[in-house]
């Protein structure tokens, strides 16, 4: 669950994200193949991490190759420039994922510090796992704030065959994001 949300804001910084070369379509599509190669990379982890006797050793490895995957997320979604669109959330949906992977770090410094074998409910218990977790209640409503606002792009169909808007302002994103209700 937790990979999730990270997923969720990234997709989000994928549609807040300012510049000029892609149109909003493009940058989300863009955005959302370096989510999905994150998420399956979480996945694989969690997979991996289920499927053997716990270790000291692992769980560092883990939480080391899992920060690896949100830094390379990131890494990818700050090269990509986007439409101006929806620049005014580029701010705080990066500003977010930032402090939702400084969170992680700490929680991650946290259990690669231990010298006994923990499980992740421990993991989410700790001061910084609880952080994580306050992270991901303010990231759903980051997540129902965009979704409302690529909601309102559906509304330009009506003005797709009108030859004087700029073709920027007819596009059409119905995209669902995946909030928590």
């Amino acid at each position: 669950m937790r990979h999730i949300w990270a997923g969720v804001i990234l997709i989000l910084v994928v549609a807040a994200c300012g510049g000029d070369d892609l149109t909003l379509s493009e940058y989300n599509e863009r955005g959302m193949a370096l989510v999905i190669v994150m998420e399956e990379q979480l996945s694989a982890l969690d997979a991996e991490w289920n499927s053997h006797e716990p270790t000291v050793e692992r769980a560092r490895n883990y939480w080391n190759r899992r920060i690896d995957a949100r830094d390379e997320a990131l890494e990818g979604l700050e090269a990509l420039k986007a439409p101006d669109e929806l620049s005014d959330l580029l701010g705080h949906g990066l500003g977010l994922f930032t402090e939702q992977i400084t969170a992680e770090k700490a929680l991650a410094a946290r259990v690669i510090s231990v010298d006994t074998v923990t499980e992740p409910e421990q993991w989410w218990g700790t001061v910084e796992g609880k952080a994580v977790q306050a992270l991901d209640e303010e990231i759903n409503a980051f997540c129902q704030v965009v979704q409302a606002r690529y909601d309102a792009t559906i509304e330009r169909v009506i003005l797709s065959d009108v030859p004087w808007i700029p073709s920027d302002m007819k596009e059409m994103v119905q995209i669902d994001i995946g909030c928590q209700q």
